[in-house]
């Protein structure tokens, strides 16, 4: 399995007319939209044998906030969903657990509902911080000298 990605309008994948269950119809649009990638990418989607499947990518607002409730909270992607290129996700998510469970657990705060405040505080400054990176690299794999920004060559 492997996965490729190009920037498009939300729209494009109801929109682009490609059959993506029928693979020739996809091998079609890759060939064309891609025609200047070695042919070493051809073959792999040629030798594909999973289906092909559009996943359009998301992320939350940089800046969003809500009031913490008494009994309710949010961790991983439902709090801060965002797209895959700072590969922050599951680390993100592993650490809002052990952030929660820290405020849940710390005696200075008088109950449960200042602990999730606490931690809700902490948890969307630290995926803010995240998402922007992810954000920044997708924007940076998708642009003019991508292959410089994935190899860490500064010009």
């Amino acid at each position: 399995m492997f996965y490729t990605g190009c920037k498009t309008d939300e729209s494009w994948i109801r929109e682009t007319g490609i059959d993506f269950s029928d693979k020739s119809s996809v091998l079609d649009w890759f060939k064309t939209e891609f025609a200047d990638w070695d042919h070493i990418y051809q073959e792999l989607f040629e030798n594909a044998t999973t289906p092909f499947v559009p996943r359009p990518l998301y992320s939350m607002p940089l800046d969003q906030t809500w009031q913490p409730q008494k009994n309710l909270t949010m961790l991983g992607d439902a709090a801060h969903l965002m797209t895959p290129f700072a590969g922050e996700g599951v680390n993100m998510a592993m650490l809002d657990a052990l952030e929660l469970s820290k405020c849940l657990i710390n005696e200075d705060y008088p109950g449960i509902q200042e602990a999730i405040a606490a931690y809700e505080i902490q948890m969307r400054q630290r995926a803010a911080r995240a998402a922007k990176e992810s954000m920044d690299s997708m924007i940076a794999m998708h642009a003019p000298g991508a292959i410089d920004f994935l190899l860490g060559v500064v010009s």
